[in-house]
């Protein structure tokens, strides 16, 4: 057999093509870049080890999926397909086989989407089972399933698309976060230590606004470390009793001079004292400075009132402010990380767009729920959370 005709023999057999699938479809999603000789995987997300035996962690080694895993019939002309997909300019099938780590022969389905980044062309892809059997079952009622598996795969890659696009936007903004308050801090310090001061006046300025910008960025890094602790399932609290009029009153004290500064009321509230929350209080604090900062940051004219009281058992709190609102197509976004409502907001207001995601996160760990309400632009905002009351049962 020549070489011309082997390739078209081998090509047949990788082309795209509906193949059906008998029992429970396992699958992967993955990121790449291609070279015409290399490929190099960058992530991987679902269930690699239930399809192929192996842990995630060595689809990521160099070659590994093509050399070990994928069918040595079939390893080259995979790869001439992932680089054909990345100058392809839609989305791309092919299916091959594999072997697991038991020695299994598994069909499988590879798709792929192009994402440009510049220069850098990245590949989004996803890999699910067909079948386990060397027979391909093509009855019409396979055919159907297998149609409506590929749709739900490019549905699959689309998301993953757009949530790779927003994460990558989202790093972009929390990367000018770091450097913005860093490159004051290195600024007001060069200032300072090169004497370029008039007076002290000028030397206790230049030290207050280093000192603001430090606790600026502080507080981004703190939100990413956050982020990633819970992620990892690593977030540890210390639940005991908390004095929720002390808590509010603190809060209130943080933001006294910042809101006086804006020419805006700050109101606490408690009713029905002393109430006493079962909570982290460090973190149930942090929730609401988040909030708290949050609604003072987006109000230029009225105030912000945050108050507390008992509600079925458990102890209310709410953040109701007279600011910018959040439009009504645009609510169902939030919580969602890498998802802001407003990403030009969020650049003109500063922050890393991460105290919501974070404070869900800890209140639902302490026990509680949160919700937000605004009627639309310009309306302002009201968050309700709920966290345990303390009760005798507590000690």
């Amino acid at each position: 057999m020549t070489r011309s005709h082997r390739h078209k023999t081998a090509a047949k057999r990788i082309k795209p093509s509906p193949l059906a699938h008998t029992g429970k479809i396992q699958g992967f999603i993955f990121t790449a870049e291609v070279t015409a000789t290399e490929f190099y995987p960058r992530e991987c997300f679902g269930g690699f080890k239930a399809v192929t035996g192996y842990p995630s962690s060595q689809f990521l080694k160099k070659d590994f999926y093509n050399k070990t895993v994928v069918t040595q019939k079939d390893a080259g002309l995979l790869h001439r397909f992932r680089y054909s997909a990345s100058s392809a300019a839609s989305h791309s099938n092919a299916t091959y086989r594999i072997v697991t780590r038991e020695g299994r022969s598994i069909t499988v389905n590879e798709h792929l989407t192009l994402i440009r980044e510049g220069p850098r062309r990245k590949l989004v892809g996803g890999i699910v089972t067909v079948s386990d059997r060397p027979d391909r079952n093509t009855s019409p009622g396979a055919i159907r399933k297998n149609r409506v598996r590929f749709e739900e795969m490019q549905k699959l890659n689309k998301h993953l698309l757009e949530i790779n696009q927003l994460k990558d936007e989202f790093l972009a903004n929390t990367s000018h976060e770091l450097r913005t308050p860093l490159n004051s801090i290195i600024g007001f310090l060069t200032l300072i230590t090169e004497g370029y001061y008039e007076n002290e006046h000028e030397l206790h300025l230049f030290t207050r606004n280093a000192l603001e910008s430090s606790y600026h960025l502080l507080s981004v890094i703190n939100d990413l470390l956050d982020i990633s602790r819970i992620e990892a399932g690593k977030m540890q609290l210390q639940i005991e009793r908390v004095y929720v009029d002390e808590l509010i009153e603190d809060v209130s004290s943080l933001f006294k001079v910042q809101a006086d500064q804006k020419g805006l009321i700050f109101e606490p509230s408690a009713k029905g004292s002393p109430l006493y929350a079962s909570a982290d209080v460090r973190r149930l604090k942090q929730v609401l400075i988040n909030l708290a900062g949050n609604a003072l940051k987006f109000t230029e004219r009225g105030g912000v009132r945050v108050s507390a009281e008992i509600l079925d058992g458990q102890v209310g709190f709410t953040i109701k402010d007279t600011g910018i609102g959040i439009p009504r197509d645009q609510q169902n976004k939030l919580f969602q990380k890498f998802i802001q409502v407003d990403g030009s907001a969020t650049r003109q207001y500063g922050g890393s767009g991460l105290g919501l995601v974070i404070s869900k996160h800890l209140i639902e760990m302490m026990g509680g729920h949160i919700e937000i309400e605004s009627k639309g632009a310009g309306t302002g905002t009201t968050v309700h959370f709920t966290i345990p009351k303390w009760t005798k049962e507590d000690t």
